[in-house]
C-alpha cells in the first residue's frame, strides 16, 4: 500500500468532517474534510484522492448524474456514499450509480471503517497483486470453460472485474444449465477470498422457515429442535464468498434481514441478542427476472440493487454453437477413464446434430448426455444412430435451430411437399424481435428502434407472435 493515501470527505455536517477526520486517519492514509462544494468533481480532479466519503446533500436529487460523472472522471475512484435521509431511492441511486458503498446516518463507525479498508485495499497495490495472480491462473480457468465464443468472453470479463475487487455483489443470471455456480466459483477462485472457503446455498431448494437459521446460524433453544447452538453459513463463510443460488426465492422477511446484513456488515443469530460481525462477499443467481418481481413487488428493490452492482448474464448455449463441441471434448475427457471408453471422434451427421439441437437443458443437458453416451455405448467414435435416442423426445419431434433452418431453405431446392411461407416469414419476424429484445436489454423503446419499429408497432407485433418469452412489459 502508498505510503500516503488521500481520503477526501465532503459534507456539509461539521460534526460529521470532524468526526472523519478524528476517526479515519492513519500512517498509510490522510483525511481532508471540507463543506460539500458546487462542483465536487473539480475537487477530485484537484487532489486525486484514493478515496471519496461524500454527502450529497442538497445534489441528492441528480446522485446518479454526480457519480456518472466521476467514474468518468476516474473510474477506479472508490466512493462511499453518506446520507441524512436514510431513504430508499438515496440507496438505489448509488448502487446503480456504482457507489463502492452507502451507509445512512447516524454512521455506524465500524461498518464505515471496514468498507473505507476494503475500498482502498481494491483500489490499492492488492489489486496490482490481484491482476499478477489472475494472469497466472486465468488460463486454467479458461481450458475448463473449453469456451472460444465472444459471448462467453463477455462473462469471463465482467467475473473477472467482480474477481479484482474484494466486496462487490454480482447478480449472476441465465437459464437453467447454464452454469451460474461455475462462474461465481470462477469469481471466488480469481479473488483475494480463494483461500477462504465457499459456501454456496440454494434457497429454493430449504424451507423458508428453515433459511434463516441456515444463513444466520441459531442460538440454543431458538426453536423447538435447536438444542444446541449452531453456526450459520454467514459465520463459516468468513472471509470467503457465499453464493445464493434462485435468490428470488426467498422471502420478504429474510430479505430485509440479508439487505440489513449489507448494509451494516453484521448480523444475529435466530435467538441471539448479540450482533456478530464477518467479512464475506455475496454472489447470487437466479433464472427468474428480478427486475420483474421488484416491479411486482415480490423482491425489494434496494436489496436488488445491492447484489446487482455487477451483473453477469450466461446466455444459453444455443446462443453460442461454437462451444458446443469443444465442450463435448472436454466431457469425453471427463467420462472415458471413468467408465473406461476411448470416444475420440464424432461422425459428420452426429456433429449436425449435436450443432442444431436447441439443448433446453444447457451446459448441464449436454454434460448428461455425454455421460450417458460413454456409459452405454463402446467406441471409439460418436454416431447419429447412438446419439438421437438419447436427445429429449424424438429426434424429429425437436425443432431444427431457426437460422439453419432458413439457410437451408434458401440454399437447397424447395422440397417437393412444399414449405409454409406464412409460417416462416412470422418465424423469421419472432426471432429478430426476440433478439432485438434481448440484446436491448427488455427494454421495448430501445428493441423498438434497433428494428426501425414504433415502440407500439413493437408491441402490436409481439402481442400478435404470442410471444411468451417477451412480456408486455412497459420500458424501463
Amino acid at each position: 500500500m502508498p505510503t500516503s493515501q488521500l481520503i477526501l470527505v465532503l459534507d456539509d455536517q461539521e460534526a460529521v468532517r470532524r468526526l472523519l477526520a478524528e476517526s479515519l486517519g492513519g500512517d498509510e492514509r490522510s483525511v481532508r474534510c471540507e463543506a460539500l462544494p458546487a462542483d465536487p468533481l473539480t475537487r477530485v480532479r484537484e487532489l486525486d484522492p484514493a478515496l471519496l466519503i461524500l454527502d450529497p446533500g442538497p445534489l441528492a436529487s441528480d446522485l446518479g448524474a454526480l457519480l456518472g460523472a466521476l467514474r468518468a472522471e476516474r473510474a477506479r475512484l472508490p466512493v462511499i456514499v453518506l446520507s441524512s435521509r436514510a431513504e430508499v431511492s438515496d440507496a438505489v441511486a448509488a448502487m446503480r450509480g456504482g457507489a463502492h458503498d452507502f451507509l445512512a446516518k447516524p454512521l455506524p463507525l465500524a461498518a464505515l471503517r471496514q468498507s473505507v479498508a476494503s475500498a482502498l485495499a481494491d483500489f490499492g497495490e492488492e489489486r496490482e497483486l490481484l491482476e499478477q495472480r489472475r494472469r497466472f491462473r486465468l488460463g486454467d480457468a479458461l481450458d475448463f470453460y473449453k469456451s472460444t465464443s465472444a459471448a462467453m468472453g463477455k462473462v469471463y470479463d465482467a467475473a473477472l472485474l467482480v474477481a479484482m475487487s474484494k466486496d462487490t455483489t454480482a447478480l449472476i443470471t441465465g437459464e437453467s444449465g447454464t452454469g451460474k455456480e461455475v462462474v461465481a466459483q470462477l469469481i471466488h477462485r480469481l479473488s483475494p477470498r480463494h483461500a477462504a472457503p465457499f459456501m454456496e446455498l440454494n434457497c429454493a431448494a430449504i424451507p423458508a422457515e428453515l433459511l434463516e437459521s441456515e444463513l444466520f446460524g441459531h442460538e440454543a433453544g431458538a426453536f423447538t429442535d435447536a438444542k444446541e447452538a449452531k453456526a450459520g453459513l454467514f459465520e463459516l463463510a468468513d472471509r470467503g464468498t457465499i453464493f445464493l443460488d434462485e435468490i428470488g426465492e426467498m422471502s420478504q422477511s429474510l430479505q430485509v434481514k440479508l439487505l440489513r446484513f449489507l448494509e451494516r456488515k453484521s448480523f444475529r443469530r435466530v435467538g441471539g441478542t448479540r450482533d456478530l460481525s464477518v467479512d464475506v462477499r455475496i454472489i447470487s443467481a437466479t433464472n427468474r427476472d428480478l427486475r420483474e418481481m421488484v416491479a411486482a413487488r415480490q423482491f425489494r428493490e434496494d436489496l436488488f440493487y445491492r447484489l446487482n452492482v455487477v451483473p453477469v448474464r450466461i446466455p444459453p448455449l444455443r446462443d453460442r454453437r461454437e462451444d458446443i463441441l469443444p465442450l463435448v471434448g472436454h466431457f469425453l475427457a471427463e467420462f472415458n477413464p471413468i467408465f473406461n471408453k476411448n470416444f475420440a471422434r464424432i461422425d459428420d451427421e452426429a456433429r449436425r446434430i449435436l450443432m442444431d439441437y436447441p439443448w433446453p437443458g444447457n451446459i448441464r443437458e449436454l454434460r448428461n448426455i455425454v455421460q450417458r453416451f460413454v456409459l452405454m455405448e463402446q467406441g471409439p467414435q460418436i454416431t447419429a444412430a447412438q446419439l438421437r435416442p438419447l436427445l429429449t423426445g424424438s429426434w424429429e419431434q425437436v425443432p431444427e435451430t431457426f437460422p439453419r433452418r432458413l439457410a437451408r431453405l434458401i440454399e437447397e431446392p424447395i422440397p417437393a411437399e412444399g414449405i409454409d411461407l406464412d409460417g416462416l416469414l412470422k418465424a423469421v419476424e419472432k426471432n429478430l424481435i426476440t433478439k432485438a429484445y434481448r440484446q436491448a436489454g427488455e427494454n421495448q423503446s430501445r428493441a423498438a428502434e434497433m428494428l426501425g419499429l414504433g415502440r407500439d408497432k413493437l408491441r402490436y407485433r409481439m402481442k400478435q407472435l404470442e410471444e411468451d418469452a417477451l412480456p408486455g412489459e412497459e420500458a424501463r
